[in-house]
């Protein structure tokens, strides 16, 4: 239900906010409305590091699913404009939307024609090697076949997320043209991710975008994985430095002290004097560990007419 303002709340409002006693930074904190739908900077590197495994992984499931190598390797993640990000592709392309089950929206991923027509050969039980290029829109039956190649591609992204947050990607649709969808708005903020693989001499792009808005309702699933990582980081590193002092060797000194001495008959020291101890004086010592008193001990007589010290 709408509430209208009174006219006493709206001046309220107002005289509070140019009130010279009230702080302006009282409760404020800095914010950009330029960049409203992005994510933190962390989570970027989280994501980029998480498609470095994919590429590696898909590259793998790829090279058994055709029976050819492939090799790949992550380009780029950023953030930026949708706008900018379909300015960049080559028409006509092949697009799929994947729906992010159990988060709202879509992710797009746009294959390059020069790597769907490699795939599309090699399905088709070519050998994928020769430099082709695919100038045309892609056939319903060539959707079909490709059915199994994106199912590959779903898979793998399930699984390489699965650790961070689980997110069942799936194709929803693929269309060769992005003015045909309304999934996305045009000013919103996405993360892409930009991969290329190589089919014998034949090079492609698969590019992945996902909406930023969608990623910052995952933000506390990375977090918490950070941290988790960063915990088992700092354990391990402990159990390293545990296992690498127990062979590490020390200094051990023993020293008597006690006894004081004028500073006029210090100065007048020379070879043959003699200092007088403190009265009580015995056989007590300092055990010192690279050069820092950590016990008290007593001398005592030792193996092979050699001296010890007893730790009190």
């Amino acid at each position: 239900m709408k509430r209208q303002l009174t006219q006493q709340e709206i001046d309220s409002f107002f005289n509070a906010a140019t009130d010279p006693n009230v702080s302006a930074d009282a409760g404020a904190a800095p914010f950009d409305f330029r960049r409203l739908d992005r994510i933190p900077k962390s989570q970027v590197n989280s994501i980029h590091f998480l498609h470095e495994t994919f590429v590696r992984n898909l590259s793998s499931s790829l090279t058994v699913y055709l029976r050819s190598f492939i090799s790949g390797s992550l380009i780029s993640v950023e953030q930026l404009p949708y706008t900018d990000f379909v300015e960049a592709l080559a028409m006509p392309t092949c697009l799929v939307y994947l729906t992010l089950d159990p988060y709202e929206g879509h992710a797009l991923l746009e294959v390059s024609p020069s790597l769907i027509a490699s795939i599309l050969d090699l399905v088709l039980g070519g050998n994928g090697k020769f430099a082709t290029e695919l100038t045309r829109e892609i056939t319903e039956v060539e959707r079909n076949l490709l059915e199994g190649f994106f199912q590959i591609i779903t898979r793998d992204l399930r699984e390489t997320w699965n650790p961070v947050v689980a997110v069942a990607f799936e194709t929803n649709s693929i269309e060769t043209s992005v003015q045909l969808s309304g999934r996305f708005v045009p000013t919103e903020a996405v993360v892409t991710i930009a991969m290329e693989f190589r089919i014998g001499q034949n090079t492609g792009m698969m590019n992945l975008a996902i909406p930023c808005i969608t990623l910052k309702t995952m933000r506390q699933k990375f977090e918490q994985q950070w941290t988790s990582h960063k915990a088992e980081n700092l354990a391990t590193e402990l159990a390293i430095k545990r296992k690498l002092a127990q062979s590490l060797e020390v200094t051990v000194d023993c020293e008597q002290s006690g006894a004081t001495i004028a500073l006029k008959d210090l100065l007048n020291l020379s070879v043959g004097s003699i200092l007088t101890l403190a009265p009580g004086f015995d056989k007590s010592v300092d055990v010192l560990v690279n050069g820092i008193p950590k016990f008290k001990g007593l001398l005592t007589e030792g193996d092979n007419e050699g001296r010890a010290v007893v730790v009190e």
